[in-house]
């Protein structure tokens, strides 16, 4: 029985590689994550075909054959669901291994169970190996082309992109003309700059109804950072130094906000083309 234990292990979907190349996912995939379903119904199949692998593996290993058979008839089960649900992966599914599969456990013969198995497992692998980036970085964040944001400086609808772009030409030329000492002009950037990076909170209220999720970027120290560079703007001889400091710690909560969101905007824009 450790001869199953050992090789069942093998089945693991993984892969890996020296480079990654993303294929745009099928259209038909859509169907099952937002924005037109929130039930992410291809997941849940997935989740099933995971969990009945589990199944038939536990089972044998406690020597409960007729449980095994009732997890491998499951998982053919959604192994067939899944592979109409996209026809346009028809061709990653190979459905008789699933027949082989019941076949073995009903036999009760661990080699050709694991023969099944691992020739099964190698589906879902290349199936992964193929399309499971493309697709996480696709349908699990939300469509960003789709969201708009007010400029509140020029009070106009921009794409979160263009207001990124205008943000980060207020920051440059706040320091610009902080370097330059042009002391009236770095005020007007100043202010445009505040109230741009005060604007970011409106989209991530789009998505992030928990305020705490949104207090991770916009924290305390975001806030004071705010506050300080107002406050050392309106000083006769503002400390450059001092307002540098307080937009290094804007920067560091603009880095968490692209570290979670900007690859996957960039991969939808791509697969936009």
């Amino acid at each position: 029985m450790k001869k199953i234990l050992v090789l069942f292990a093998t089945l693991g979907l993984s892969f890996g590689a020296d480079q990654v190349i993303l294929k745009k996912p099928p259209a038909s995939l859509g169907k099952y994550y937002p924005p037109q379903s929130n039930r992410f119904e291809y997941v849940s199949v997935m989740n099933e075909m995971s969990t009945a692998f589990y199944g038939v593996r536990l089972n044998i290993n406690e020597g409960r054959w007729d449980r095994a058979l009732d997890w491998a008839n499951r998982l053919k089960d959604a192994y067939t669901r899944a592979q109409n649900m996209v026809p346009e992966w028809k061709d990653y599914f190979k459905p008789a291994l699933a027949d082989q599969l019941i076949s073995a456990v009903r036999a009760k013969n661990p080699d050709q169970v694991i023969k099944a198995s691992r020739e099964l497992g190698e589906t879902c692998n290349k199936c992964h190996a193929e399309n499971q980036i493309a697709v996480k970085l696709v349908y699990h964040y939300p469509p960003f082309a789709t969201l708009k944001m007010e400029d509140p400086v020029e009070f106009v609808q921009l794409s979160p992109k263009e207001y990124m772009r205008k943000l980060s030409d207020s920051m440059k030329a706040l320091r610009i003309f902080l370097m330059q000492g042009d002391v009236q002009k770095a005020r007007e950037a100043g202010e445009q700059v505040v109230e741009r990076v005060k604007g970011t909170e409106a989209i991530c209220s789009k998505c992030h109804t928990d305020k705490t999720v949104v207090d991770r970027i916009h924290g305390k120290d975001h806030e004071q950072a705010l506050a300080s560079i107002q406050r050392l703007l309106k000083e006769p001889q503002p400390n450059r130094e001092a307002i540098f400091r307080a937009m290094s710690v804007i920067g560091q909560s603009c880095n968490k906000c692209h570290n979670l969101h900007l690859v996957p905007a960039m991969v939808q824009e791509a697969f936009r083309k």
